[in-house]
C-alpha cells in the first residue's frame, strides 16, 4: 500500500500522495480565506499532501467563481509548499442549474484547465479529474484530450468523478487498445454511512454501492471517497445523541436512518474500545478497505482537521469492518 499510485505518463510526482485528502469545496466562499489558509497550514504540519479542488467550486456563491481554486493559489504563494503537496482539481462540470448541458469538449476541458492553472498559479495539474460524464461522447474523444493535455505538461495523471462502472471500463479499454494513458483513480461518494434508497441520477453523483464497492476493489482501481465523514453523521455531535438513546433529533441529520443508527452504535462500541472517536472508526472504514481508498475529508475548523489526520494510521480488521456494516438481524 505504500506505492505512489498517482503516477500517470507524465514526470512522476514528486511526493507520495499522503492518506487523507483535503477537500477544499468551500474556501473563499462558506470558508473564509483566514480560516482556510489556517486548515491548509494545519494539515501541511499534520503530514497531508493532497488538497482537492475544482473549477466549479464556488460558482454557487455570487461572485464567487473560482474562489476555491484562487484561495489555494494564495496559500500556494504565501507559504512556498507547492513542491510539497499534490493538487487534484477538476474540470469539465455543466453549468450550475444546467446538469443536463454536458461539457467534455476539448474546447470546454481546455477553457477549464487553462483557467483552473491560472487560478491556482501553477505550471501543471498533479491529478486532473474529469468531474462529470457525458455519456453521449466516445471515450477516444475524451481521452484524446487528456493524452494531449499529458503530453503538453499541464497534467500529470488524470482520473473519473462520478463516471460509471461501464464508462470506466470503455475509457480503460479504449486506452489498453490505443496505447494511451488510463484513468489512475475514481472519485466517488463512499462512507460508512448506508445510502438507503438513494438512486443514481443520470449525469449526477455515484454512490459507492455494493456493485461499485466489489468492481473497484476486483480491479484495485484507487478510490478518493468524497463525503467520507458522512456530513458529520459519526461525528461528536451525533455519538453524544445516541449515547442519550437517540432522543430528539439528529444533530447531523443528513445521513441519519435506522441503518445509519445502528451503525453509529456500532462505531461509538468500536472506538470507546480502540480508544479513538466514532469519526475515526469512520475513516480508518475506508482506510481498511482491501484496495486504496483516499478518504477526502473537508472542514472549516483546525480542531475537528488535527481529530480527522489522526485516523490516518488507524487500520481495522476485515471482521470489524464487516461487523461495522452487518445487516440487522
Amino acid at each position: 500500500m505504500g506505492e505512489n499510485w498517482l503516477t500517470g505518463t507524465g514526470a512522476a510526482p514528486r511526493v507520495e500522495p499522503s492518506r487523507i485528502c483535503l477537500g477544499t469545496a468551500g474556501y473563499g466562499t462558506g470558508v473564509a480565506r483566514d480560516a482556510a489558509f489556517a486548515v491548509m497550514d494545519a494539515y501541511l504540519a499534520a503530514g497531508g499532501n493532497f488538497l482537492d479542488t475544482a473549477h466549479v467550486y464556488g460558482a454557487w456563491a455570487p461572485d464567487g467563481a473560482g474562489a476555491s481554486e484562487l484561495t489555494i493559489g494564495e496559500w500556494l504563494r504565501r507559504s512556498g509548499a507547492r513542491d510539497r503537496v499534490l493538487i487534484a482539481t477538476k474540470g469539465g462540470h455543466p453549468p450550475l442549474g444546467q446538469m443536463e448541458q454536458c461539457r467534455l469538449s476539448r474546447a470546454d476541458l481546455e477553457q477549464d484547465l487553462g483557467e483552473s492553472l491560472g487560478r491556482l498559479g501553477v505550471g501543471h495539474i498533479d491529478l486532473y479529474w474529469l468531474h462529470r460524464d457525458d455519456p453521449a461522447r466516445p471515450v477516444r474523444d475524451i481521452l484524446e484530450s487528456l493524452t494531449a493535455f499529458i503530453g503538453q505538461g499541464r497534467i500529470r495523471a488524470y482520473g473519473l468523478s462520478n463516471w460509471t462502472i461501464e464508462r470506466i471500463e470503455a475509457m480503460q479499454a479504449c486506452a489498453r487498445s490505443a496505447g494511451l494513458p488510463a484513468p489512475v483513480a475514481s472519485q466517488i461518494q463512499f462512507s460508512l454511512a448506508d445510502q438507503g434508497e438513494r438512486r443514481r441520477r443520470p449525469g449526477g453523483t455515484v454512490w459507492c454501492d455494493e456493485p461499485t464497492r466489489r468492481w473497484h476493489e476486483s480491479i484495485g482501481l484507487p478510490v478518493c471517497a468524497f463525503s467520507s465523514q458522512a456530513q458529520g453523521y459519526f461525528g461528536a455531535a451525533n455519538a453524544a445523541w445516541a449515547r442519550e438513546g437517540f432522543q430528539g433529533n439528529p444533530p447531523k441529520a443528513g445521513h441519519d436512518s435506522p441503518v445509519n443508527r445502528a451503525r453509529l452504535l456500532r462505531a461509538i462500541e468500536l472506538a470507546d474500545r480502540k480508544g479513538c472517536t466514532p469519526n475515526q472508526v469512520a475513516l480508518a472504514y475506508l482506510l481498511s478497505q482491501r484496495w486504496r481508498v483516499v478518504p477526502i475529508i473537508s472542514t472549516s475548523n483546525v480542531e475537528h482537521l488535527t481529530e480527522a489526520m489522526a485516523a490516518a494510521p488507524l487500520r481495522l480488521t476485515p471482521e470489524e469492518c464487516r461487523a461495522l456494516t452487518a445487516k440487522e438481524p
